[in-house]
C-alpha cells in the first residue's frame, strides 16, 4: 500500500508539471508583466538580511566609467530564492537570478491598468481611480512610485512612495481621457538626471469585449544618464522585437531588451541577448542573455562573460565562464541547485496530504533552489535553505483541545495518520477482518484499501461487472460505508466510537492490504512554530574542493526567540500598499554561529512594524488604524547585537536607537485595505558600544548620527569614547547655492567642520562660485590649531568637466591635458597656465588617441611625449606624463626627472609586473586564488 499512496504522489505531480508547461501563458496578463523585469521589484520589498533570512548572493560582472566619479555603470547577478516561486518566471539569467544593469521602471498591476479607459467616447469610459504601483531601480537608488488621480478634475499626480530626495518628472502622450505615460526624467540629489525614454509593450485581455487585448507600455527603460551641467555621461540601446498572437496580426508583446551601455569615450558593454521558441508561453522570459561583453571607445575586446543554462523545469542558469582579450573563457564558476522539501511529522507515520490531498494540503516543495556555487579555483560554497518558520501560539487551550482527541484534522505541521492496524486479506479464507479503535471518545479513523490480486470471478457473477473488491465497516451489524477522500474511491474517513469493528471485503474476490489509521500528533510540549511557503538559509558551508565532504567552515543561522528556543522569532509581513507584492519572514532573534572556529556566536535583536504599534486614525470620517513607519521598519530594524564567546560569556554589546519623524506635507496612504501610514525620514541613530573583559572591567563608546530634514543625509556625527567627544558637522546648499538647488544638487556638503570637545580644529569649505556652472571652483581648508588656511582654486574645466587648470594653497598653477578621447590625464604642466600650452598639445592629444586606437602605436605616442618635454616653451616646467590601456590601467608614468616605470598585464588584464626604463623588474604580481 505504500508503494501504492507513493505512486499516487508521483501522478499529482506529473499533473502539476504538465499544468506548468502549457502554452498559454501571456505575461501581458500578470500583475508583473514584463519578464527579467518584474523579478527586481523582490529587492524592493523583500531585505536581503539576517533579519529576512535571505542572504545576499551576488557576483559582479563588469564596469564601465563614465567622466562623473560618482556614476558608475556597474553590472552583475544577485540571486533571491523569493524569485523562484511558480508564480515567478526564470528571468533572462535564470531561475531566482535577476541581472542588474542598466535602469527600468517597472509595473505592479492591481486588476485593469491604469490608463485602461483611454477613449473618452465609449459608452463605458469612467474616470477610475489609479492603483497600479511603479517600481524603478537605476544606479544607487531604487524605490516605488505611483500616480493620484482627481476624478472630479481628471488631474493627476505623481506620489513618491519611498523616503528620499529624488526628483521625479513625466512626460504623457496627448490624450484628454487619461494618463498615458511617455517617459520618466529621475533627478537624484547629486543633480544627476536618468531618462527612461524606451519602453516595453504587453497586451493585456481585461474581458471578452475587448477584441485584440488592450497593448500598454509594460516597462519603461533607462535611455540616458546626463549630469548637472547636461553632458552626457551615458546611453543605452535596446532590442525592439514585436512578437504577434496566433493570428499574426495582433501584438503579444513588444521587447525592450538591453543591447548595448555606452560611456562616451571610455567604451560600452554589449549584451548579447538569444530568443528562445521552445520556451515561449512558459514560465520563463523566451529571451536569454548569452554574452556580456565589455569593449573600449575602438570596440577592442576588455573582458566579459559567457552564459550557460540547461531547462529542467525552468531555464536554470549552469555556468558563468569569465572570459579573456582574446574571448577565452579563464574562469568558470558553476552551480548547482535542489529541491528544499516541506517538513512535514510524517516521519512518526502518514502525512494525511499525501493520502488524502484534497482533505489537506502540504507546503509545496520549493524546486531549483540554489545549492552550491563552485569557484574557479575549484573551492565551494554550499548554501542549505529551509522552509520559514513563523510564530504560531500551540500553547493556546482552545487550540489544544482541537487536536488532542483525533476527531479533526486542524494541523498538519503537528498532525498526522498513526497505523493502528494492517489487514492482509485474501477473500480465498475470510471476508471480515476485526480491527479496533481505542481511547474514550469518537474519533477520525482513515481505510486505504488496496489490492495485490483479483481472483477469478465465481459462476453467479455478472459477466457484464468487471472483477473489483471494495470493503464496509462492520459496527455490531451496522454496515458504514464511510466518505471518499483520496484520488481513488476505496481510501475513505471514517468517524468511529471507540471499540471493536470488522472490515467487510466485497466484490468478486480477492487479495491485498488495507492500512487503517487514526489522526495522531506530535509529543508534547509542541514548537510554537509553522511552516510556511518560502526559504530561509539554515547554514552556509565553505569547502577547499567539490570533493570534499568536510567543510573547511559552517555558518549556521538560527531563528528561534532567544526567550524560548521552543518558539519561532519569525512574524509575515507583506509590502505596503503593493497588493501583488510577495508576503516575506521577518525574524526578531538571529543567532549566527561559526561552528568550525570555536570562537563563540554572535545575536542579533531586530526591530520589526510590530514594535511600532499601530494607533485608532480617522480617514474621512472613517475609522481606521494608522502604523508608524511602516516603510522603514518592514525590512527590520537592528536594535541589538551581542556577542558571546564559546562559553557564553558576554564579550561585546551594540545597541541602536532610532528617531523618525514624518516628513512634512506628504499625505497619508493605505498600506492595507484598513491600515494608513505615511512616509518617514529618519532623524537620529544612537549606537552604544560596550566592551566587556576580565574582572568585571568594560569600555563604553556612544556615537550619534544626525540626519538633516532637508536631503536625509547625514547633518552631523558625535562620537564620545574614553571621556573625549569628536563631533563633524555638515552644511548642505540649503539657502544661498542657486545654481545647485536648481540642478537639484542637495547632497554635496559645502562646509565640513570638526570639532574636539566643543572645540572647532577644523574648516572645509567647497565654494561654487560659477553662477553658470555645478562645478566647484575652489577648497578651502583651515585647521584652526595652527591658524593655516589652504585654498586650492580650481580655474578651468573643458567639456567633459575635466579639470585642465588649477592653482595650488601656495599660488602654482597646473596644467592637466587629457588623452584617451579625454578620459584620462595625458601630461600634468607644473607651474603653467593652461592658456600657456594649449596651443602646443594637440600632437600629444592625437598620439594618445592613435594609441587607444590602436596599442601598437604607443611607442610613437611615447616619443610624442617625450618631444612635449623637450620643448623650449615647457623647460621651466615640471611635467608628469602618462599613457594608458583604456578600461585596464595605466602603461607608463614618467617622472619630470624623465625616470620611467612601465606596467605590464597579462590577458586577463591584471597587473604582471613593473619594470624600469631598463627592462628591470621593480615589482612582480602573483595572483592565486582563495576559496
Amino acid at each position: 500500500m505504500k508503494k501504492t499512496i507513493k505512486m499516487m504522489s508521483i501522478g499529482l505531480g506529473i499533473v502539476s508539471s504538465a499544468l506548468y508547461a502549457q502554452n498559454d501563458i501571456n505575461f501581458g496578463d500578470f500583475p508583473k508583466p514584463v519578464p527579467s523585469v518584474s523579478s527586481l521589484a523582490t529587492y524592493s520589498n523583500a531585505p536581503e538580511s539576517n533579519a529576512s533570512g535571505i542572504p545576499s548572493i551576488t557576483l559582479p560582472l563588469l564596469t564601465l566609467p563614465t567622466s562623473n566619479n560618482s556614476v558608475s555603470l556597474n553590472t552583475g547577478l544577485s540571486y533571491n530564492p523569493m524569485n523562484t516561486s511558480e508564480s515567478e518566471p526564470a528571468s533572462q539569467v535564470g531561475n531566482g537570478w535577476s541581472l542588474f544593469a542598466g535602469g527600468v521602471i517597472s509595473r505592479s498591476i492591481v486588476g485593469d491598468i491604469d490608463e485602461m479607459h483611454d477613449n473618452a467616447s465609449r459608452s463605458d469610459y469612467e474616470k477610475n481611480n489609479f492603483d497600479d504601483i511603479y517600481y524603478y531601480s537605476l544606479p544607487g537608488a531604487s524605490g516605488k512610485l505611483r500616480f493620484k488621480r482627481n476624478v472630479q478634475n481628471n488631474t493627476f499626480e505623481l506620489v513618491n512612495l519611498s523616503s528620499n530626495k529624488i526628483r521625479i518628472n513625466y512626460l504623457s502622450e496627448s490624450n484628454t481621457a487619461t494618463l498615458i505615460v511617455k517617459s520618466f526624467t529621475i533627478t537624484d540629489t547629486k543633480g544627476i538626471q536618468y531618462i527612461f525614454n524606451d519602453y516595453s509593450r504587453s497586451n493585456q485581455r481585461p474581458d471578452s469585449n475587448t477584441r485584440g487585448g488592450r497593448v500598454y507600455k509594460s516597462a519603461f527603460f533607462l535611455t540616458q544618464i546626463k549630469d548637472a551641467n547636461n553632458i552626457e555621461l551615458a546611453n543605452f540601446s535596446y532590442q525592439k522585437d514585436i512578437k504577434y498572437k496566433a493570428n499574426g496580426t495582433t501584438l503579444s508583446y513588444e521587447t525592450c531588451k538591453l543591447k548595448t551601455i555606452t560611456s562616451p569615450g571610455y567604451g560600452k558593454i554589449e549584451f548579447d541577448n538569444v530568443y528562445e521558441s521552445s520556451l515561449e508561453g512558459t514560465m520563463n522570459d523566451p529571451y536569454k542573455v548569452n554574452k556580456v561583453i565589455l569593449k573600449d571607445n575602438y570596440n577592442h575586446i576588455i573582458s566579459g562573460y559567457s552564459f550557460e543554462y540547461v531547462n529542467a523545469f525552468n531555464r536554470t542558469l549552469d555556468k558563468l565562464k569569465k572570459l579573456n582579450r582574446n574571448s577565452i573563457a579563464t574562469e568558470t564558476t558553476a552551480f548547482e541547485y535542489s529541491t528544499v522539501s516541506y517538513d512535514s511529522p510524517s516521519y512518526y507515520g502518514i502525512d494525511l496530504s499525501s493520502l488524502c490531498p484534497g482533505y489537506a494540503t502540504a507546503l509545496p516543495n520549493n524546486p531549483g533552489v540554489l545549492k552550491r556555487v563552485i569557484n574557479p579555483s575549484g573551492g565551494v560554497v554550499e548554501y542549505n535553505f529551509e522552509h520559514h518558520q513563523v510564530y504560531v501560539n500551540r500553547a493556546d487551550p482552545a487550540y489544544l483541545n482541537s487536536i488532542m482527541d483525533g476527531d479533526n484534522y486542524v494541523d498538519s505541521a503537528v498532525q498526522y495518520l498513526e497505523p493502528i492496524s494492517d489487514i492482509l486479506y485474501d477473500t480465498n479464507h475470510a471476508t471480515e477482518y476485526s480491527f479496533t479503535v481505542t481511547g474514550t471518545k469518537p474519533r477520525k479513523i482513515f481505510i486505504a484499501f488496496g489490492y495485490d490480486e483479483l481472483f477469478t470471478p465465481p459462476l453467479y457473477w455478472d459477466t457484464n461487472t468487471p472483477p473489483y473488491v471494495d470493503y464496509l465497516v462492520n459496527s455490531g451489524g451496522q454496515f458504514l460505508f464511510g466518505t471518499t477522500c483520496g484520488a481513488n474511491t476505496i481510501t475513505r474517513e471514517f468517524f468511529l466510537s471507540p471499540g471493536t469493528y470488522k472490515l467487510r471485503v466485497t466484490g468478486s474476490g480477492g487479495r491485498g492490504l488495507a492500512n487503517i489509521f487514526q489522526i495522531a500528533h506530535l509529543p508534547l510540549p509542541l514548537k510554537n512554530t509553522a511552516q510556511i511557503g518560502g526559504v530561509r538559509i539554515a547554514n552556509i558551508k565553505y569547502y577547499n574542493s567539490k570533493t570534499d565532504t568536510t567543510p573547511v567552515k559552517t555558518t549556521k543561522f538560527e531563528y528561534n526567540s532567544f526567550s524560548d528556543s521552543n518558539t519561532s522569532s519569525g512574524y509575515a509581513f507583506s509590502p505596503e500598499i503593493d497588493m501583488n507584492g510577495s508576503t516575506y519572514i521577518l525574524y526578531k532573534n538571529v543567532k549566527i554561529t561559526n561552528t568550525d572556529d570555536g570562537n563563540g556566536y554572535v545575536k542579533y535583536y531586530y526591530k520589526t512594524p510590530d514594535d511600532y504599534p499601530q494607533v485608532p486614525y480617522t480617514v474621512d470620517g472613517v475609522s481606521k488604524m494608522y502604523w508608524p513607519y511602516y516603510a522603514f521598519t518592514s525590512g527590520g530594524l537592528l536594535d541589538k547585537k551581542e556577542v558571546y564567546d564559546a562559553q557564553n560569556k558576554l564579550l561585546a554589546l551594540e545597541k541602536s536607537e532610532y528617531t523618525f519623524a514624518d516628513i512634512p506635507g506628504t499625505a497619508d496612504y493605505s498600506v492595507f485595505e484598513d491600515i494608513y501610514s505615511k512616509l518617514g525620514w529618519l532623524k537620529k541613530i544612537v549606537n552604544t558600544s560596550t566592551s566587556y573583559f576580565e574582572n568585571n572591567q568594560s569600555l563604553e563608546e556612544q556615537a550619534e548620527t544626525n540626519f538633516s530634514e532637508y536631503n536625509f543625509e547625514m547633518s552631523s556625527t558625535k562620537k564620545i569614547s574614553d571621556g573625549s567627544t569628536v563631533e563633524q558637522f555638515y552644511t548642505y546648499p540649503e539657502t544661498g547655492y542657486s545654481n545647485l538647488s536648481s540642478a537639484h544638487i542637495m547632497s554635496v556638503p559645502v562646509v565640513i567642520q570638526e570639532k574636539n570637545d566643543g572645540k572647532l580644529v577644523s574648516k572645509t569649505e567647497t565654494k561654487f562660485d560659477n553662477p553658470s556652472s555645478t562645478f566647484p571652483t575652489s577648497v578651502v581648508t583651515s585647521n584652526i590649531n595652527d591658524n593655516s588656511t589652504k585654498a586650492i582654486t580650481i580655474n578651468q574645466y573643458d567639456d567633459r568637466g575635466n579639470i585642465v587648470q588649477f592653482t595650488s594653497a601656495v599660488g602654482i598653477p597646473s596644467a592637466v591635458v587629457y588623452g584617451c578621447d579625454k578620459t584620462k590625464p595625458l601630461a600634468k604642466i607644473e607651474g603653467a597656465t593652461y592658456a600657456q600650452v594649449s596651443s602646443l598639445i594637440q600632437p600629444i592629444i592625437d598620439a594618445s588617441n592613435a594609441d587607444a586606437a590602436d596599442p601598437s602605436k604607443e611607442g610613437l605616442l611615447l616619443i610624442a611625449l617625450d618631444n612635449f618635454r623637450k620643448l623650449d616653451q615647457l623647460k621651466s616646467f615640471q611635467i608628469t606624463t602618462y599613457t594608458y590601456d583604456p578600461l585596464i590601467g595605466s602603461t607608463t608614468a614618467t617622472q619630470p626627472n624623465g625616470m620611467r616605470e612601465i606596467y605590464k598585464y597579462d590577458t586577463s588584464n591584471r597587473l604582471e609586473k613593473v619594470v624600469d626604463m631598463n627592462g628591470v623588474t621593480l615589482k612582480e604580481y602573483k595572483y592565486n586564488y582563495k576559496n
